[in-house]
């Protein structure tokens, strides 16, 4: 046997003990080789027995080469343009960005990284770093980029003869990001019009020294999504500048904090924007928080509850009244949690109130009111005064002090269903959060209802998740649910959740339902792990809990459950 066949054999039983491809598969395309001539790798690809990815990922293990998933990846423009392109189109390599001072290259040819390694460097007279990439990634991330760049163009052609100290003036009613009609105009657009696109929750707009900083947080995570040309540093301002006005903040003040909000139109939709400016050392930096109505249409049947949680839930909810908590950190889906357990239980003729700090969705069916603190419009005042329009439903955004926690518990007493949330780490520890503040554990006890925790993870995305074997935790807890199972999934990364494995996010969940012998600990000033301990008596999951068994389903992976709740 000659020694191309060896290689042919062994690349092939790579890729067979890496679940590619199987025995038979291989034999059947060596048989076919030998008719055709073709190497191994393009008989495969031929056949389509095998992906173009998978056969480059088993030849750069081979080679002890490193491989590049360009899926995601954004090209820094400039980067792009350290090389010129005649030497780009010739080599079919793609410049991708500057890290830690070394220029990172994608080449098709994992035999040669070294050689073009050298060259780029000669080149660049920078540190280069060069990966192996399959030539049709390499090919659909350059016409992104050029795509991108072709969206950039009437952008810095407008900026050219543009003043970067000049200040934007000019007020609206709601931005239209079709609008064309200055440069400014067409760069906040693309910066906006990106964030809805991706779902991005928060854009981060950041003066870093000399440069311009645009981050988007998608699915909890703060991204840079795209990579600006170079020209735009200068402008940084303006662009801070332009968001002031369309907030109807003043743009002349630049030593304080300022608060605002304005509207975007994309299409026949309209968004609400809330946008928060800050000064700091090398600049004002603004962060825009980018609200979407469909939130409002999620149900509890779609919040991620399991279905063990969700008939809890429900059971809770055919209360006629009593207080409800939802507890979490900031960004653990709280309030979109709240607004499903009240649309839950909403009919016409159930007068719903909300109190809240600020008003995030505007429900018609809803009559909301928004605290102003700096008119001494808090919680416990508006509650006060809402109490004396006999609402049916309350919803009090969020439970803070002393006062707002005690008409809380006494509204829940007098016959209204109260929703609210608290900042507590678990279920359990948002009781005595309650008597921390004074609550008088009776009072507690006696409208309690129950208890929602959660926390968010990120959600596989089902296209490219990956089989892997349960780890020691994930075995025990299987074992112990009599669950048999003996793998769960990982991220991986595609085309359609640009490289990141993950789309979308989804709630981890515990649920504390209030019994009798829980009322009781609470009434004897019992702790945390009291209610815990009887809790358990009941089948109460914990968060954890709760997220093992969504790894198991293939939902996340155990990275995202240790990440918030370990």
């Amino acid at each position: 046997m000659c020694k191309e066949d060896e290689g042919r054999l062994r690349i092939g039983d790579a890729l067979v003990k890496k679940g590619y491809l199987t025995d038979q598969d291989l034999r059947t395309a060596l048989q076919k080789q030998k008719r055709s001539g073709l190497r191994l790798g393009e008989q495969l690809l031929e056949m389509k027995l095998v992906t173009e990815e998978a056969l480059l990922e088993c030849l750069c293990d081979q080679l002890g080469v490193p491989m590049l998933h360009m899926a995601g990846v954004e090209i820094s423009p400039s980067a792009y343009h350290s090389l010129n392109e005649e030497y780009i189109t010739e080599k079919g390599l793609v410049p991708i960005d500057f890290v830690q001072g070394e220029l990172v290259v994608a080449h098709p040819d994992p035999q040669n990284l070294k050689i073009i390694e050298d060259e780029v460097s000669h080149k660049t007279g920078i540190k280069a770093r060069v990966y192996a990439a399959t030539p049709n990634d390499i090919m659909k991330t350059k016409a992104r980029f050029k795509q991108r760049m072709r969206t950039f163009e009437p952008v810095l052609e407008q900026l050219k003869n543009e003043d970067p100290d000049r200040e934007i003036v000019q007020i609206e009613k709601a931005v239209n990001l079709d609008d064309d009609s200055s440069s400014m105009v067409t760069f906040l657009n693309l910066v906006l019009t990106t964030g809805v696109q991706r779902k991005a929750t928060d854009i981060y707009i950041r003066a870093v020294q000399e440069r311009l900083e645009i981050r988007y947080r998608v699915d909890g995570v703060a991204l840079e999504l795209l990579k600006w040309p170079s020209e735009l540093n200068q402008h940084k301002e303006k662009l801070v500048s332009r968001l002031k006005t369309i907030a109807n903040m003043d743009i002349a003040e630049k030593r304080l904090p300022q608060d605002g909000k304005f509207r975007v139109k994309l299409g026949t939709n309209y968004y609400d924007c809330r946008l928060s400016v800050v000064p700091s050392i090398f600049g004002e930096n603004a962060v825009i928080r980018i609200l979407y109505k469909e939130m409002l249409k999620v149900t509890l049947d779609n919040t991620g509850l399991s279905n063990y949680s969700f008939r809890l839930v429900t059971e809770l909810l055919k209360k006629p009244h009593g207080l409800m908590l939802v507890t979490g950190p900031t960004g653990s889906g709280k309030t979109t949690t709240l607004y499903a357990c009240m649309a839950s239980i909403f009919d016409p003729s159930k007068v719903v109130t909300t109190v809240e700090d600020p008003v995030e969705y505007e429900v018609e069916d809803y009559i909301q009111f928004q605290v102003r603190h700096d008119i001494g419009l808090n919680f416990a005042t508006m509650l006060r005064s809402i109490l004396r329009q006999t609402p049916d439903v309350i919803l009090v955004g969020e439970i803070r002090d002393t006062e707002t926690a005690q008409m809380a518990c006494e509204a829940a007493m007098t016959g209204h269903f109260v929703f609210s949330t608290l900042h507590t780490n678990n279920a359990t520890s948002s009781v005595l959060r309650l008597t921390e503040m004074k609550v008088d554990r009776f009072l507690v006890s006696a409208v309690l209802v129950g208890v929602i925790a959660q926390r968010l993870v990120r959600h596989l995305c089902s296209k490219c998740r990956l089989h892997v074997s349960l780890d020691q935790e994930l075995k025990e807890f299987a074992a112990r649910y009599k669950l048999q199972q003996d793998y769960a999934f990982e991220a991986s990364g595609c085309d359609s959740c640009f490289g990141t494995g993950y789309i979308g996010r989804l709630g981890l969940h515990e649920v504390l339902v209030r019994t009798g012998e829980i009322a009781e600990i609470i009434n004897h000033g019992g702790s945390s792990g009291d209610i815990y301990l009887e809790a358990r008596k009941s089948s109460f999951v914990t968060m954890r809990e709760d997220g093992f068994l969504k790894v198991l389903k293939g939902l996340t992976d155990k990275i995202q459950v240790d990440r918030v709740t370990a």
